[in-house]
């Protein structure tokens, strides 16, 4: 192949490379602080939905989509969540919806 052909073929073929999110989960005690790390992507070609344990993320860039999912540790209201998007990276906020409980002392034998 020459190189003009090879040039062509790159220009026309959808190449999907596997990409992994970032992602971390902070707990700040009455809310939970999740960061995903979502470069080249733009705001309106987010999805992102939440169950009372779970967050899925959805993107999409040009020849990609990227997806993903955390487990919260304990339930949360997805209702009350608060999204924001700036310079590739996704914040939300959701409020914890449970209680915790005090920890409790274990005795080592």
């Amino acid at each position: 192949m020459s190189k003009k052909e090879i040039k062509n073929a790159e220009k026309t073929e959808k190449v999907t490379v596997p990409v992994e999110m970032f992602a971390c989960l902070d707990d700040k005690g009455a809310n939970y602080l999740v960061d995903i790390e979502l470069p080249g992507v733009n705001k309106k070609d987010i999805e992102l939905s939440m169950h009372e344990d779970l967050v899925l993320v959805r993107a999409q860039r040009p020849n990609q989509t990227l997806m993903g999912h955390l487990h919260f540790p304990l339930k949360v209201n997805p209702k009350r969540a608060q999204a924001k998007f700036k310079q590739g990276l996704l914040s939300v906020v959701v409020p914890v919806k449970e209680k915790r409980t005090p920890p409790v002392s274990v005795k080592i034998k």
